[in-house]
């Protein structure tokens, strides 16, 4: 299995610089930039395959590239939504994309998503390309109604990042709002 990529950024933040300048009592608009360059670099610090969650906070498209077949591929990232398509190269590098009755999806006990083949899927052959198969996939907490649905302990481990990078009074106070920022997002993280 190859790292994941992604194919489809979020659409929205999952906290609005609104929402943030709230939290942190902010009530100018002079550095909203920045309050949004601060979430965005919170949420790059929480999410995908290399972030401390390895989780998908708000719903976006990820590629999961495979070297051959085999009866179960594991999804790495979560929360799970749908498997938007199955593709694989031949030899000849002519991709053909496999249709959806021959495999199931499903998510195990610790929230892992994965694809399973039906027993009776003759797998192609040969396979010679490098990485050929690839699972089209969504994951992250849905967006509703243009609105984010992440819960609201990340949202609120966010605010407490922002204001660590942005307020001095919360830079004073940095060691007390990282360890509410760990616990808030601790049972979020997923185990390798």
């Amino acid at each position: 299995m190859f790292r994941p990529v992604r194919v489809t950024a979020p659409a929205i933040l999952p906290i609005s610089v609104d929402e943030v300048k709230k939290l942190i009592r902010i009530d100018f608009d002079d550095d909203d930039d920045a309050i949004e360059q601060n979430i965005q670099s919170a949420v790059d610090h929480y999410e995908g395959w290399n972030g401390i969650l390895g989780i998908c906070l708000v719903e976006q498209e990820w590629r999961q590239d495979f070297e051959s077949f085999c009866s179960v591929l594991l999804l790495p990232l979560g929360p799970f939504i749908s498997v938007s398509k199955i593709t694989w190269r031949n030899p000849d590098g002519v991709e053909q994309e496999l249709d959806s009755n021959i495999y199931t999806v499903g998510v195990d006990d610790a929230g892992y998503a994965f694809v399973r083949f039906s027993s009776s899927f003759i797998w192609p052959t040969p396979v010679t390309e490098f990485a050929p198969l690839s699972v089209f996939y969504k994951a992250g907490f849905p967006t509703t109604e243009g609105r984010s649905t992440v819960p609201q302990d990340i949202r609120t481990a966010i605010a407490a990042r922002v204001q660590v990078f942005f307020d001095q009074q919360g830079t004073d106070g940095a060691e007390i709002i990282e360890r509410m920022e760990t616990k808030l997002i601790q049972k979020w993280q997923r185990l390798a």
